[in-house]
């Protein structure tokens, strides 16, 4: 159940930023400074997503995908804007659940049993 929860916190990032990226930065001049933020949030997270639904456990880019959502939903917070708010959550929730699954997937690998 973790990977699932990381999987459709990836994709729901994903979504998100792409929405603060294009229909929130269209509307909202405070929100231009983030669009290359939310850009590399959702690609990242696309492909986490992706690996992950194919059952790749990497701890490595579980690490990243946190880094890069949690320094997105830090500069996404700043800005009073909904869709800047909502891509900062977003981004919130799957730093979370990729350092789970970054936790889970260790554990796996030093315990040399599969990890998927």
């Amino acid at each position: 159940m973790i990977y699932k929860n990381c999987i459709d916190a990836c994709f729901e990032c994903v979504k998100i930023c792409d929405r603060c990226s294009c229909e929130g930065c269209e509307i909202s001049k405070e929100c231009a400074p983030l669009r290359e933020c939310c850009i590399l949030s959702a690609e990242v997270c696309n492909l986490v997503g992706r690996l992950t639904a194919r059952g790749i456990c990497c701890s490595e880019l579980y690490d990243i995908c946190a880094k890069i959502c949690d320094d997105c939903a830090k500069e996404c917070s700043k800005v009073n804007n909904e869709y800047a708010k909502a891509c900062a959550e977003a981004c919130k929730k799957c730093a979370e659940t990729c350092r789970a699954c970054s936790k889970d997937c260790a554990e796996c690998t030093t315990k040399k049993a599969a990890c998927h």
